[in-house]
């Protein structure tokens, strides 16, 4: 039994059943169940992986290296965390009477179908199947986006639509200039575009047309990753998208978007050597941190608030990535983990307290929700010193690895950049979740009335993640620690 294969089967079938419809307990079983059984089958192929074997299907078309089981892992991951928060936040927008029958077939379709999506693109050796995987998340983001029929929804989705279609125009162009730059060596067929083959005849792509591929796919890929300027459609998708959907947009396309982009750093490293893909990430990701820090600080809504945060969070991978040196990668790589891991307690916390309040705004939430809803205000408290790096969770040890890379190296002004940008990001979120929480208690003229908390299935999932992503701190369990060395390996070139 090829278990990579299945990895991608059970996500679609899911996907296919949870579209037909049917009773609703039957669906929410079918798609926690798939995810749930689509994660133990990721995790299987990681282990095979780990245990010696290169999972591989379709004649190399589908592959798995060192950097694809890391990325499969996350993204299964959150895919099944997201699955489990769904069932309880559908429940609560039903139970306002805000969900039709076909709005259950979109979700219950949806979410599996851009799970599936997700763990295409991060097991894709062929980077034509690559970019179609990409598309596909594009086309299930954009319904996922209008879920909830609003004017602001329909505009959100055409904006996404709108630059992640430039954006993977961009993308297409790059993938047609690398075969272009090889054409005579990459010879024809399907084969031709597999990344290993690339690796393999690096040295003979043409070198103006390889950095002109580069630029494009790094251009393509930014877009959907969210790295500055290309970033203008998160925040408005993130606050329109039901909170499951965020998530994986947060995590799983910012994940398989920097795959992408990695896929293509390597082939420019192998062909030009570091300087020319690293100096275009490191100089993207200093100017994602830069651009995401005054957004940060006069934000008035809570999801566009974590929009902004993902923004930064790509922008310190891209710099970890762009900076050279064998521990800015691993860093990068142990910040992409610990983002996976932080960023769904942020959103899930988040999304409960807007759904209590029926509003995303701050203005509507009101100050001081401790008094109102405890338990999720002080998850997403708990969020907040994750996502800023704040000692002794994971992102601080991923960050200060990261920066003792670049202080240690060439490139001490961007690091010292980098670093400034940092310190006013996290007072402008501290300031934020601050007031928002622990801020004065809301106007009782205020119109919202906020509903009870309860302790339901989506608030039940956010302490498990909140759980997990907090022991992960202190333990991060041996074959995972094994899967971000290995990613390492891979992207930094050791053998």
């Amino acid at each position: 039994m090829n278990l990579l294969v299945w990895t991608l089967v059970v996500p679609a079938a899911t996907a296919v059943l949870g579209g037909l419809g049917g009773p609703r307990k039957y669906r929410e079983a079918t798609m926690v169940g798939g995810l749930a059984l689509t994660f133990v089958l990721g995790i299987a192929t990681a282990r095979q992986f780990l245990r010696g074997a290169i999972p591989a299907a379709f004649g190399d078309a589908l592959r798995v290296d060192g950097l694809s089981a890391l990325v499969l892992v996350l993204c299964a991951f959150v895919g099944l965390l997201s699955s489990a928060y769904g069932v309880g936040y559908l429940r609560r927008n039903e139970a306002r009477g805000l969900v039709t029958a076909r709005m259950r077939r979109e979700f219950f379709g949806l979410i599996p179908a851009y799970v599936f999506a997700m763990l295409l693109v991060s097991v894709s050796n062929n980077l034509g199947i690559m970019w179609i995987a990409v598309e596909l998340t594009t086309l299930a983001s954009v319904f996922l986006v209008t879920f909830h029929d609003r004017d602001t929804s329909l505009e959100a989705a055409w904006k996404f639509l709108v630059l992640g279609s430039l954006g993977l125009a961009f993308a297409l162009f790059g993938t047609v200039l690398l075969f272009a730059a090889g054409q005579e060596q990459l010879g024809e067929g399907m084969a031709a575009l597999h990344w290993t083959r690339f690796m393999d005849i690096a040295p003979a792509l043409h070198p103006f047309t390889l950095r002109l591929a580069v630029v494009f796919a790094l251009i393509g890929y930014g877009t959907k990753a969210g790295l500055a300027p290309m970033h203008t459609w998160k925040p408005d998708a993130y606050r329109e998208a039901p909170s499951p959907a965020v998530v994986l947009m947060a995590v799983g396309m910012l994940n398989g978007a920097l795959y992408c982009i990695l896929r293509v750093h390597l082939i420019s490293k192998a062909a030009l050597g570091h300087d020319f893909s690293g100096d275009l990430l490191l100089a993207l990701g200093v100017l994602s941190v830069l651009i995401a820090t005054p957004f940060i600080v006069i934000q008035w809504n809570i999801k566009r608030l974590l929009a902004y945060s993902s923004i930064e969070h790509v922008g310190i991978m891209a710099v970890g990535f762009g900076l050279g040196a064998e521990a800015g990668v691993f860093g990068a790589l142990l910040h992409m983990t610990y983002h996976s891991l932080a960023k769904p307690v942020a959103l899930f916390s988040a999304g409960t307290l807007g759904q209590l309040h029926s509003s995303s705004d701050f203005a509507r939430i009101g100050r001081g929700t401790f008094t109102r809803a405890p338990i999720a205000s002080a998850l997403f408290v708990l969020a907040a010193l994750m996502i800023t790096g704040s000692p002794p969770f994971g992102l601080f040890f991923s960050e200060m690895t990261i920066l003792g890379a670049g202080f240690f190296g060439p490139h001490v002004k961007a690091t010292s950049i980098f670093l400034a940008g940092l310190v006013v990001l996290f007072c402008g979120v501290a300031f934020q979740v601050g007031r928002l929480v622990l801020g004065p208690p809301r106007d009782p003229a205020d119109r919202r009335v906020p509903l009870p908390e309860r302790l339901d299935a989506a608030l039940i999932t956010t302490i498990v993640a909140a759980i997990l992503a907090s022991v992960s701190a202190f333990y991060l369990p041996p074959p995972l620690m094994a899967l971000i060395h290995a990613a390492t390996r891979v992207v930094w070139g050791a053998p």
